[in-house]
């Protein structure tokens, strides 16, 4: 499955940056996100994200590694987590550009795959609690980082 995406932010490149690269500040943002730990900084971390499609809750113990980091510009993360009978990766990148009136525009990909016992579920239920999960995360990256 494919997502992206096109975020505006009211402040600099560097400090859209400096949010989004760290795993703790970050992570108050995203949905089911139940524990950080920074393994390596800036490289690798781990995390507990709790996903729930329809009634079926799973949790994931994702490993995370950043493949790119070219500051303030380009960021490229890849995600392997496994959770009960079931596994999933992601690839995601953003490419952040200033714009002429001083605000960020964040462009976003991702590329999710979903395994095991839950992935005929995912296929169906994904896209529409993505979209959902996805608008809770930004509203609340852009509310953080313009306060």
């Amino acid at each position: 499955m494919k997502f992206d995406g096109k975020v505006k932010i009211n402040a600099s490149r560097q400090v859209v940056w400096d949010f989004l690269t760290d795993p703790d500040l970050v992570s108050q943002c995203a949905p089911g996100v139940n524990t950080v730990e920074v393994v390596e900084p800036d490289k690798k971390f781990r995390t507990d994200v709790g996903i729930a499609l329809g009634a079926v809750k799973v949790s994931f113990a994702m490993e995370v590694e950043w493949v790119e980091l070219d500051s303030p510009n380009l960021a490229v993360m890849r995600a392997r987590g496994n959770a009960p009978g079931s596994a999933a990766e992601v690839e995601a990148n953003m490419d952040l550009q200033e714009t002429d009136d001083g605000m960020t525009e964040l462009n976003w990909r991702a590329d999710v795959q979903i395994m095991g016992r839950i992935a005929s579920l995912a296929m169906r239920l994904a896209p529409g609690v993505t979209k959902k999960l996805v608008g809770e995360f930004f509203d609340c990256v852009v509310a953080r980082i313009e306060k």
